[in-house]
């Protein structure tokens, strides 16, 4: 086998000191921002000419125990089979590469003792932030987090039981878009479909529909881990009251209501209209095609990244990151 390239071997090929390579190989620097060793720039240039010439490859492990960072982020999902926290993930990603972080992903699957655990784990793994959308019932996560003194960033969920740095979509304005594009197709009598969690994304939106919808306000729950058989009592009750106008408060929850209603020989769009939130494929298969709000997730990602960093930054400077608890909220589209 090839042997591994030390600095010592650069040294010896170099004619200098092993010191020298790793100051020269480290970039290293003094408290005072000045090379802690003076070298000269032909030094300098003889030294990683041998480097690339040896072909060494510096130990990342080595490198994070002299720097004592990992570069490591852990972002906590709920579902990255669901397209929408997909995309946020691979947007998050992007954004960690470009700014020389790898990233370790983690599903809660809706479980505040998964998200615990989750928190835990990463803790252990020595991330340097974090990016977390919280589940219901999932203080003690939370809480684990703010003792850790880790940055981190939630995103798609406020918590008013405890001030944090925040990336968020105003559901109540989506849901405003949601109901005048409904009305707007002739629907009058309009129902909602959510989940039965009570996280702040699915509130808000309901919260929203029945000031709006007033007293007429109908909404049905469903479980995260929906069957066939949730989906087709709703399609029965919405048939039944002879509905002609529904918004899904969820990509997941739309589809399969979709399907039990298109089972029972309903002409979607024509006998119903439907207004989702976030993108599915199946919309187009329907014409017209299905409106749906679509948040904007490439910003969201970029915001949480650029707030994240910002926080690590502050940190690595002395700075008090308990101070920071700014909440940004973007606006969705009808799509």
């Amino acid at each position: 086998m090839p042997k591994n390239i030390t600095i010592k071997d650069i040294a010896q090929e170099a004619g200098v000191s092993i010191a020298l390579v790793s100051f020269v190989m480290n970039n290293r620097i003094g408290a005072d921002g000045k090379q802690k060793y003076r070298v000269s720039e032909a030094t300098k240039e003889r030294i990683l000419e041998v480097a690339r010439r040896l072909d060494y490859r510096p130990s990342s492990a080595a490198r994070m125990l002299r720097q004592g960072r990992t570069h490591v982020l852990g972002v906590i999902l709920s579902d990255m089979g669901n397209i929408f926290y997909g995309t946020i993930a691979h947007y998050l990603e992007k954004m960690a590469h470009l700014h020389g972080y790898t990233v370790l992903f983690g599903n809660t699957e809706e479980d505040p003792e998964q998200f615990s655990r989750l928190v835990r784990s990463f803790l252990e793994k020595d991330v340097e932030g974090f990016v977390v959308v919280p589940t219901q019932d999932g203080a003690a996560g939370m809480q684990q987090l703010i003792a850790s003194g880790r940055p981190f960033v939630v995103i798609d969920r406020h918590l008013p039981e405890f001030q944090v740095p925040s990336v968020l979509t105003d559901n109540a304005d989506a849901m405003r878009q949601a109901l005048r594009a409904i009305r707007s197709q002739g629907a009058q009598k309009i129902e909602m479909v959510s989940y039965a969690m009570r996280i702040s994304s699915m509130t808000d939106r309901e919260d929203s529909f029945r000031e709006v919808m007033g007293p007429h306000a109908h909404i049905y729950h469903l479980p995260f881990n929906l069957t066939d058989e949730d989906a087709d009592a709703v399609a029965d009750e919405v048939l039944r009251k002879e509905t002609d106008g529904l918004i899904t408060a969820s990509n997941v929850p739309s589809v399969a209501v979709l399907k039990a209603l298109f089972k029972k020989g309903v002409h979607i769009q024509q006998d119903i209209r439907i207004v989702g939130f976030d993108y599915s494929n199946v919309y187009n298969f329907f014409s017209p095609a299905i409106s749906y709000i679509l948040q904007p997730l490439p910003q969201i990602a970029q915001k949480a990244a650029e707030y994240l960093f910002r926080l690590i930054e502050l940190k690595e400077e002395g700075g008090d990151i308990g101070q920071v608890k700014e909440t940004i909220v973007l606006k969705a589209t009808l799509k």
